[in-house]
């Protein structure tokens, strides 16, 4: 299916600041020649991540009170000449509201996260999950198999598709502008972590015991936690060193001087999680564009699949398998990634979004 001329003005929404999935989303788009328009609240793209402003054609941030969103949601659609609007989720609120006032465009629902996974919700809550997974004009899940987990709640709308969170394009490293393993330097084996960690001991983001483990196979680990923080518990784990929060790209070109990336989760909370058992979050992409092997946790079905499937890494409990991996093999191993990562990138994957796209719009079209 080809882009139609037509479908230029998208509309996306969000509830809450833009996250990483929706400025890639929007960068790829832009590309493509599509105007993306973006009505949030609080922080922009720039001022939660220092890029991403630029994805847009405008940016407008949400009224403080409720009652003033869906007219100012007319209001954009009929200044930009949106013909779709691209909803976000977490929290479902807003999104529920937009497809009960039919806003005389269709409305796709966007599921980053299942929040009836996540935590404990309202009766409210709920009402508005329900709403955005079966009346939505169209929807999009992470992976099938989260998509299926959700299928058991709710009756899911016909017209959705599995989108995972790819990386830009922009953002993987050509070999030359990797920094030197420090591996080479001290003979000793480097992993990163990116992302949220905790100490609390049930939270699923503590991990803890899974680090500790491997600093007792030799390994140094080197942590960039998403929030500036003491994290003492983690720094008396041997080997240890936390990092501060840098800004994404140069993060990329900072990871590039380890072995491997990991991804792991609080393994006794994990395995009984979907939303984690079947997420593919942003971390495993990010360790692909700075091309270092993953590591990834067993129980992690979706992470695996591509990591397994790929030749991208390891599962992180079999140790025996890279602990000692030859310089040679290491090499063929990031050669491989080089090679194969391309094919998760949202620009190549971008054109399903764009079908999906066109094909939600002429549904609603020929219903009206």
């Amino acid at each position: 299916m080809k882009d139609i001329s037509s479908i230029k003005s998208i509309l996306f929404v969000q509830d809450s600041s833009p996250c990483i999935r929706t400025i890639k989303y929007a960068t790829a788009l832009q590309s493509r020649g599509y105007l993306i328009h973006l009505l949030h609240r609080n922080k922009t793209p720039d001022e939660a991540y220092g890029y991403g402003n630029s994805s847009f054609a405008s940016i407008t941030r949400l009224p403080g009170h409720h009652f003033g969103e869906i007219k100012k949601i007319r209001e954009i659609i009929k200044q930009q000449e949106i013909e779709i609007i691209h909803y976000h989720n977490q929290p479902d609120r807003l999104g529920a509201r937009l497809i009960q006032g039919r806003p005389g465009v269709p409305v796709i629902y966007d599921q980053h996260d299942f929040m009836s996974f996540k935590h404990h919700i309202s009766g409210r809550a709920k009402k508005n999950e329900r709403i955005c997974n079966e009346r939505a004009d169209g929807a999009v899940y992470i992976t099938r198999s989260y998509k299926n987990e959700v299928a058991r709640y709710y009756s899911l709308v016909e017209n959705a598709i599995c989108f995972a969170n790819y990386f830009p394009a922009s953002s993987a490293l050509e070999p030359k502008d990797c920094l030197s393993k420090l591996s080479a330097s001290d003979g000793r084996r480097h992993v990163v972590y990116l992302g949220r960690i905790s100490e609390r001991t049930f939270d699923h983001r503590n991990i803890i015991k899974a680090l500790t483990g491997l600093s007792a196979e030799g390994f140094f680990i080197h942590l960039y936690p998403s929030k500036n923080k003491e994290y003492s518990r983690y720094r008396q784990i041997p080997n240890c060193t936390v990092h501060k929060k840098l800004p994404y790209q140069q993060l990329i070109r900072e990871i590039s001087q380890y072995d491997f990336g990991v991804t792991v989760f609080n393994g006794a909370v994990a395995s009984k999680l979907p939303h984690i058992v079947y997420a593919l979050g942003n971390k495993t992409f990010d360790y692909l564009c700075a091309g270092i092997p993953v590591l990834v946790q067993d129980c992690l079905v979706e992470v695996k699949n591509i990591v397994i499937k790929n030749g991208f890494g390891f599962i992180l409990e079999r140790y025996e398998e890279y602990k000692n991996i030859s310089t040679g093999s290491y090499q063929g191993l990031v050669e491989t990634i080089l090679d194969n990562r391309r094919a998760f990138t949202m620009e190549s994957q971008i054109q399903r979004i764009i079908d999906f796209y066109t094909f939600s719009v002429e549904n609603y079209r020929a219903k009206a």
